[in-house]
Parts: C-alpha cells; structure tokens; sequence
C-alpha cells in the first residue's frame, strides 16, 4: 500500500435465506469516484464471503470513506438505504499488519435482514468486520418510478421462486428474529487453549501425559465464525485473547510422531448462541479460555468454556456440535450427529 491507497476488489454478500439485491451500491473515495458494488441477481451465500466480483484485474485505489447502498430485501419485501462514513484507519492499520503478506484481496458490504450491514475486509486467509449498522427503511412508494428500484421490486417473486429453500423456509418459518444477526454479530473476548491429555473412562475424568507418554503436536487451528469472519493464519493469533464472534466451524491440526490429525468441528446455530450467551451473559468482554480437550487415541474430544473463578470448566455439549477426524488423510472418526455433506470439511 502507498499513499493511502490499496490493491482491491469488491464485493455484495447476502445471507442463503435472506437474499437481497441491490438497486445501487457504492463505495466512495471521493467526492468524484467511487467503486461500484459489483451486481448479483440476488445475492445469497455463506454470510461475510465474496459472492461477486466485477473486475478480472485487481487495480489500486484509494481507500473508500463513505458507503451509498439502496436494496431491496426479497423475504421482507422492503427497501433499505444506507449512506455512512467507513473507519479508513481501521483499514489502513489492517492492511499494514499484513502487507507483506497480502492477506486481503476485497471489501465486502453484507446485507441482513432488517436493515443491517456489515462491512469486512476479506482474504482467503484472514477476515475482518469493519462495522455493523443499520439503514432505514424506504417505502416503495417513493422509489417506484425509479426504474433501477422497479426492476428489483418486479423481480422479487422470481427471485423467490428460484431458490426453493428460500422460499419453503419464508412459508414454514417467516422472517428471522429481530435480533438474530446483532446475536451472530456479537464479540466475545476468548483465546482458543489446546489440551492433549488421557481421558480415563472408568474414572470419567482427563489426565496428563506421563512422562513416559509420546506427547502429541500441535500444528494449527483455524476458525470460520457466525459474524462472517475466519481465519487461517495459522500464526497462533487465536491461542491469544481476543475479540471474535461465536464458532460456526473449527479445524485443528496436530501431529503425534509421524501420524498426522486434523478434527473438523461444526456448530449447530441455536445451541453455540446459547451456550455463548449463558456464558457471559451481560459480559462479553470476560477473558475466557475456550478449551479444546483431545485423547486421539481413544476417539474421545470435549470443548468447554472457562473463567477465572469457576470451579470447572463448563463442557459444551456434543449436541452442540458434529465432528470429523481424519488420520494421514483418511477418515478416523465421526460423531454419531454427523451429516454434513461429503467434501464439507474443505472450507
């Protein structure tokens, strides 16, 4: 990056639910340019990754400091406008961190129901949200004789009737709670704390490796979460605390002499958002150790939570969870829950 300007795409990113299209988005960087959100009829997919990209060629530009963003929500069947400042220091001291690694590669502006957008600068290997705002509301009458707002208004039902999962969820279960995406949006102040020990079942309790015991490796975990952000540095920044959202899926890897592991975890939405909110209650910014217990060997795995002043840890429910090991590339273990589709695991 030179003279407050970057290498960078854009692009739109909706929930798969909840999809959106976009009568006009627009970041600019001045008064006279601005990169245009790359369109997508809808958007729908994984929330907070690329769904669109305009340009084959990355170019360089100035960092954007003001968002313009007018869509329709398809399963509300409301228009949202949104003209807001973006933290251009918060991008710039992101993209110095990483420089010389060139981890970011887009700016992408997610729509959720309600009104609410979120912004986060994306690479394959690490993601950050920038904020997390809410539009207003804009009744159609004012935009019908808007062609661009007419065409996504006439295009709702076709929307609609192209994705059946959208459609049967809108019928079976209507819109999502009010508060569901400030939930999955939410930070806690955890650090990931790996632990390779003995699990004794007829004690029903962990122990630690003897000295006479081959000591498993760690190598990495890598983390996807419900506020749209992962991370695959592996450059142990997540066994330190810091502030993140709730865990969608984790991949760990470790050695124990020359086998290799690697355990895909998969959290189920309403159970993880009920065991984080249990947790801490009013006080997300409780430093707390999210301990990943592991005996290989034996197939046996536990995640808890723990604070300073517990007795134990809390154990996180395998309900919770499904899980899969591989072994030197080849599957070792599956939990009895597990039904994720075959190749999930490559996220």
């Amino acid at each position: 990056m030179s003279n407050n300007s970057f290498t960078i795409l854009c692009s739109g990113n909706a929930p798969w639910l909840y999809p959106t299209d976009t009568v006009f988005g627009l970041l600019w960087y001045s008064k006279e340019d601005a990169l245009e959100i790359p369109k997508r009829h809808p958007y729908t997919g994984e929330w907070g990754q690329v769904l669109s990209t305009l340009l084959l060629i990355r170019e360089e530009y100035p960092i954007p400091n003001k968002l313009n963003l007018l869509w329709l929500s398809i399963t509300e069947n409301k228009f949202y406008e949104i003209e807001t400042s973006i933290p251009v220091e918060k991008i710039e001291n992101l993209w110095r961190k990483y420089e010389n690694e060139e981890i970011f590669s887009h700016i992408v502006v997610g729509m959720a129901p309600f009104g609410k957008v979120a912004c986060w600068l994306n690479g394959f290997k690490k993601s950050n949200c920038i904020f997390w705002e809410t539009g207003q509301e804009i009744p159609y009458s004012r935009l019908s004789s808007f062609q661009p707002a007419k065409e996504c208004f006439d295009n709702r039902n076709l929307f609609l009737n192209s994705d059946l999962r959208v459609r049967d969820n809108l019928q079976k279960n209507g819109l999502p709670d009010i508060g569901l995406f400030d939930n999955y949006m939410k930070q806690f102040n955890f650090r990931y704390m790996m632990l390779f020990e003995h699990w004794d079942k007829d004690k029903n309790e962990w122990k630690k490796y003897g000295e006479e015991d081959t000591m498993p490796e760690f190598n990495y975990i890598e983390e996807a979460l419900y506020d749209g952000t992962h991370d695959k540095l592996h450059n142990e920044g997540l066994m330190n605390y810091h502030q993140a959202g709730k865990p969608k899926k984790l991949a760990v890897a470790w050695h124990i002499k020359k086998s290799e592991y690697t355990a895909y975890f998969w959290f189920e939405d309403e159970e993880i958002r009920a065991v984080f909110d249990r947790f801490y209650g009013a006080h997300p910014d409780t430093k707390t150790d999210f301990m990943i217990r592991i005996d290989a060997e034996k197939n046996k795995y536990e995640l808890a939570l723990y604070r300073y002043g517990l007795k134990e840890p809390q154990v996180i429910s395998e309900s919770a969870y499904q899980l899969l090991v591989f072994k030197n590339k080849f599957e070792y273990y599956r939990s009895a829950n597990y039904n994720q589709p075959r190749g999930a695991w490559i996220w």
